[in-house]
């Protein structure tokens, strides 16, 4: 377990950071989209995509080194990591955005 951790908890630290942030903005963009105020979608979406590409790096080197070495529970792990960061950074990005959200840039705003 130790040389579990030593070879691969540094990489499955970032991935858990930036898949956290990823979905942090993609909830952040996702809601930004259907508010009222296009030039603030504009920064979330360069945002949400610039971080989904970083992670998706990630994911590619983690997984892909994973399958290739024949490592099941290293390709699991890191798909666990994945889903836990990805969903609590979603959760608390709604948390936080639903306490600031007002005018223009609150979800529905746009609507009639």
């Amino acid at each position: 377990m130790i040389d579990f951790l030593v070879n691969n908890g540094l990489s499955l630290a970032t991935l858990a950071v930036v898949a956290f942030i990823q979905n942090m903005f993609f909830t952040w963009s996702s809601r930004s989209r259907n508010s009222g105020d296009p030039a603030y979608h504009r920064k979330v979406a360069w945002g949400s995509n610039g971080v989904w590409y970083l992670c998706q790096m990630l994911i590619i080197k983690q997984v892909w080194s994973a399958i290739r070495a024949g490592d099941v529970a290293l390709v699991a792990i890191a798909g666990l990591v994945y889903i836990v960061a990805t969903s609590e950074g979603s959760v608390l990005m709604m948390k936080w955005l639903l306490k600031k959200e007002s005018g223009k840039r609150k979800v529905g705003a746009g609507q009639k």
